[in-house]
């Protein structure tokens, strides 16, 4: 079935389940009482009362839940199967380690027996690392976001035996809340649901499946009226500066996330046009950030977002990726500008990651949590009173001001650590590094929050690319001794004998096939690694990878890559996850990668770049390390060669022919425009002649269903005229097998009457032609490409 023709019929069917269920939470709330502590889980002797099969995982979050009375299992063949054959619903829960709500649901409701004991008896109960499975981690938050419209984790999801999502929500309470269903409810209507109305669960999940694969897949397979233009650049700047703080720094309202994405595209596009408004956007943001509670003042490192806007408060969990990524745009902030507060901001931020990240392998761990001891920030707070006591009494003063503490409690009764006067306190900060050493150490001896130990390949190729990047511009061959290390343990112990990559590592096991971001991260830092190295090795490295990561991800129909190898196992979808989230979409890193080895890989480049065009043009908030490769792209040295060959850092791009590669398909639609009367009465008849490419159709005006998406006729906003009246002709009602009613269509070559007037107070101008705005949706037997606009010019003389 065409999912882009019957969207909206498709959620109105879904929505009846969603109704069903919500009112069996009205119908039948079940009281329940309060969470277990750890102590009501163990025996008298310490020993642990439950042990279930997540005690063989290596995860430390999915540790975190061997002891539950759940009887959890990790994602794999056993629990499927179980499923099919006993005919029971999969209750899927998603978190990560450093997931703040993820901790609570445990202790509150995983760790309650009563609540598990009807988990068990109804339910085949999974628990995923969303860091170890990011596959079926989009698939199933896409779900929950299409479901609730929102998403976030612990993502709780309900699946058929066959793995297909019908309802879900985030964090659920042990009890019923006002507005707010508690678990126990939630599970006895879901499980009321499926033993008296199974079919028409079966069929909402149907839907939902098939609305994920078009939003995940089927919505970037269009390459036929993908026009790679210029004007891309310039609509992602301008949104940028749309939604840039000019109090603050970066861009929206709070939670404020660091979005490196967004910075390294502004400095790219600062490289190509000096355009110091772009460069200020960058700088006075990472000012804020540097000088904010989001970075840890005493001991280096960015937490992973502030809560407000200002950068003061932060989520206190630690990432890798963001550590890795920040650290590379301060390199290049402070390589274009010389402020010697963005080199020292990068060189806490390495050695941060030398003391609490690197491990005894080479290899970089994942993250810190944002907890100890169920409270957030305790690890990283003050009191005043704790300040005065471990500080020598000649710092203090100067100390508690600089660090904005004489400024007043700001969290729960403690001190997040700031720089109220920013870069005019930057002076006074190397007098008060033995101040800072000394409060590390004093911090070191607190209860250490959960450090998440796994090894990622791609979030690993991040920091590998940020350390050989700061030893080519601060020169510390140390930083290029931990990229070379961490490379190195990579290649040795997370590549298969095939030459595949797998995903993770931890405690001396590695586990998972490896995903596109696993080979495009990996080989963007051997790149760079060979840059700063002039060492061959990680160039042929990272040549090798790159064919291997093409043999085993590219869409040899569509274009681009897939985010899956084709012979992935037990999904329902198989996506290419082109948005940037917290890290770059690994389709775009693959450009900048692909541009760098050379005019053998050209071919990939331009299919990638036309399959998200449409995207891009939409919504490109989500698509701007994209923007950033496609920029690189557009402004090509013709003179150059290879970067990566010639030893550059920066990724700057090799020759690309000028004229798209021979294979590219032709475009579908073109139209002309002419004046049909002459003109009088500052009124204009007119002709638009449309021809459609053989095999293909775009819906006619009307379209005989009401969501379809008829072809209309416009002009632009600035044009001196607006349109009177249009005679659309009547289409061809023709059956395809995905829609049970007819369709109105247009094939081949048709005509559109126009009538044209003059808007008031406003002048024609017959030597500047009007621009007529043609909206169609083409189709064929099997499918859609999106919506399109296509300009028609009309001449006037």
């Amino acid at each position: 079935m065409n999912a882009l023709h019957f969207l909206k019929a498709k959620i109105n069917i879904m929505k009846n389940i969603i109704r069903n269920i919500f009112l069996l939470l009205f119908l039948f709330c079940i009281t329940y009482l309060g969470s277990a502590d750890e102590n009501a889980l163990k025996n008298p002797d310490g020993t642990w009362k439950w042990t279930n099969r997540l005690i063989n995982e290596t995860s430390p979050y999915l540790l975190l839940h061997a002891h539950n009375p759940v009887e959890w299992y990790p994602w794999g063949d056993e629990a499927l199967e179980r499923a099919k054959k006993e005919n029971k619903i999969i209750f899927l829960s998603v978190g990560y380690s450093t997931c703040y709500w993820c901790h609570v649901m445990e202790r509150e409701v995983f760790s309650n027996p009563e609540i598990a004991e009807q988990m068990n008896k109804n339910y085949i109960n999974i628990k995923i690392d969303r860091e170890e499975r990011p596959d079926l981690d989009e698939i199933y938050m896409t779900a929950t976001q299409i479901l609730m419209q929102r998403g976030g984790w612990p993502n709780s999801v309900f699946l058929t035996p066959d793995l297909k999502p019908f309802f879900a929500g985030t964090y659920f309470p042990s009890t019923d809340m006002p507005n707010r269903p508690g678990f126990p409810t939630i599970l006895f209507a879901v499980h009321e649901a499926w033993t008296t109305r199974e079919a028409e669960v079966i069929e909402t999940a149907n839907n939902i499946t098939n609305i994920i694969e078009t939003v995940t897949n089927r919505a970037f397979t269009s390459l036929a009226t993908s026009e790679i233009k210029h004007s891309l650049i310039a609509d992602g700047i301008a949104h940028l500066k749309k939604t840039y703080s000019q109090d603050y720094g970066g861009f929206g309202a709070a939670p404020k996330f660091p979005s490196p994405a967004n910075l390294e595209f502004l400095l790219r596009e600062y490289k190509y046009t000096s355009d110091e408004s772009l460069l200020k956007m960058v700088t006075h943001t990472l000012d804020m950030m540097a000088y904010g509670g989001m970075y840890d003042q005493i001991g280096g490192g960015f937490h992973r977002y502030s809560v407000d806007a200002k950068w003061l408060v932060p989520h206190f969990e630690k990432m890798l990726y963001d550590n890795a990524q920040l650290a590379k745009i301060y390199l290049q902030a402070y390589q274009i500008t010389e402020k010697p507060q963005y080199r020292r901001v990068a060189e806490e931020i390495f050695s941060f990651v030398a003391r609490e990240m690197t491990s005894p392998e080479g290899g970089f761990y994942a993250a810190l949590d944002a907890e100890t001891d169920a409270e957030e920030g305790k690890y990283y707070v003050w009191t005043e009173e704790e300040i005065k006591n471990t500080l020598p009494k000649e710092n203090v003063e100067q100390f508690l001001s600089v660090y904005g503490v004489d400024k007043g409690q700001n969290f729960e009764g403690k001190n997040v650590l700031f720089v109220p006067n920013g870069s005019e306190s930057e002076s006074l900060l190397p007098s008060l590094k033995s101040a800072r050493e000394t409060l590390l150490t004093a911090r070191a001896k607190r209860e250490y929050p959960l450090l998440d130990t796994k090894i990622i390949v791609s979030w690993n190729g991040l920091m590998i690319d940020a350390l050989a990047y700061g030893y080519e511009v601060l020169g510390e061959k140390k930083y290029l001794t931990a990229a070379s290390n961490a490379a190195q343990f990579i290649l040795d112990t997370l590549t298969k004998k095939d030459g595949e990559l797998w995903h993770t590592y931890t405690a001396g096991v590695a586990s998972y096939d490896g995903y596109l971001d696993d080979y495009a991260f990996l080989v963007r830092g051997l790149l760079v690694l060979h840059s700063a190295s002039g060492e061959g090795i990680w160039l042929e490295s990272s040549k090798t990878l790159t064919d291997k990561m093409i043999e085993l991800f590219w869409d040899n129909k569509n274009g681009a890559f897939y985010y899956t190898k084709e012979d992935a196992k037990q999904l329902i979808v198989r996506t290419k996850k082109p948005h940037d989230s917290a890290v770059p979409s690994g389709n775009a890193v693959a450009v900048n990668n692909l541009l760098l080895l050379g005019p053998s890989y050209r071919n990939y480049v331009e299919k990638t770049l036309r399959s998200f065009v449409r995207s891009m043009e939409e919504t490109p908030s989500s698509f701007m390390h994209m923007l950033y490769a496609l920029n690189g792209y557009l402004n090509i040295d013709e003179k150059g060669d290879a970067s990566a060959a010639k030893g550059k850092s920066e990724l700057d791009v090799s020759i690309l022919p000028d004229s798209p590669f021979e294979d590219s398909t032709q475009t579908l639609v073109t139209a002309t425009a002419k004046i049909s009367e002459p003109i009088k009465d500052n009124q204009i008849e007119v002709e638009v002649q449309v021809k459609i490419a053989a095999g293909w159709h775009i819906n006619a005006n009307p379209a005989g269903q009401d969501n379809l998406i008829p072809t209309t006729i416009a002009v632009a906003e600035d044009a001196p005229v607006e349109v009177s009246e249009v005679q659309y002709p009547k289409g061809k009602s023709v059956h395809f097998e995905f829609s049970p009613e007819p369709i109105n269509v247009y094939e081949k070559t048709f005509t559109i009457p126009v009538k044209l007037k003059q808007k008031p107070e406003m002048t024609i101008n017959k030597d500047i032609p009007i621009i007529l705005k043609l909206d169609y949706q083409p189709c064929n037997e099997t499918e859609c490409s999106f919506p399109a606009t296509l300009d028609v010019p009309l001449k006037l003389e």
